[in-house]
């Protein structure tokens, strides 16, 4: 093969990758499985979108070498291929919040900026010296398949009835699924109209998962 046409074919395999990082929806199922591995009924249910819907992105996932899937009784369950995927999204993300006006605004109005909603880093959760609590309100698959160290599980939906278990001498540090994930919004926002101190993560478990690995 001559060297141009060489260049030229590994350049289209990356292309297939990033065409197939190219819709919202296929980014929003590999975020669902960066924190656990799921079949499509799963992701339907998850995501709100259509049986249908789910399949054909995951196909395109999978043929651009980003997820995979297993044969599990009647399903097929479907996971990241492995961590550079994940590490991708990051990159991309970065990517995104610094050249992109737009998301740079979106981030801001996200984030709360000089508020009680502004989020805490994990690096700044570590060196918080006051007690506190980990509240996870991922949904419990998601828990289980893994979860920070020390936090407890309360699913959003569930939290509104449960909010008079929660004691209210440490602060609630609330976490969900990443940056972007809004649940954690929702949780701070109805403990602290309960007058339960509490803050957000800025990251999710998949975050702090690359952390561990690279601090070990």
């Amino acid at each position: 093969m001559a060297m141009n046409s060489l260049k030229l074919s590994l350049f289209e395999q990356l292309a297939q990758v990033t065409k197939a990082l190219s819709h919202a929806n296929r980014l929003m199922i590999l975020d669902v499985l960066a924190q656990t591995a799921c079949d499509v009924e799963t992701l339907h249910k998850k995501l709100g979108l259509s049986i249908a819907n789910v399949s054909k992105h995951l196909q395109t996932l999978k043929h651009a070498g980003l997820v995979t899937s297993e044969r599990q009784g009647q399903h097929s369950v479907y996971a990241l291929s492995d961590d550079s995927v994940f590490r991708l999204i990051v990159s991309l993300r970065d990517v995104a919040e610094s050249q992109l006006d737009s998301m740079q605004a979106l981030l801001l109005e996200h984030l709360k900026p000089n508020t009680d909603y502004e989020p805490i880093s994990l690096k700044a959760l570590r060196e918080y010296k006051q007690p506190y609590t980990l509240l996870d309100v991922r949904p419990e698959d998601e828990f289980a398949a893994g979860h920070i160290p020390q936090a407890i599980n309360i699913p959003i939906e569930q939290l509104p009835n449960k909010l008079n278990q929660l004691q209210n001498d440490q602060t609630l540090v609330v976490y969900c699924r990443g940056p972007y994930c809004m649940w954690s919004q929702q949780a701070v926002d109805a403990l602290q109209k309960r007058g339960i101190q509490a803050k957000r993560l800025a990251e999710g478990y998949p975050e702090w998962q690359v952390q561990s690995q690279t601090q070990s």
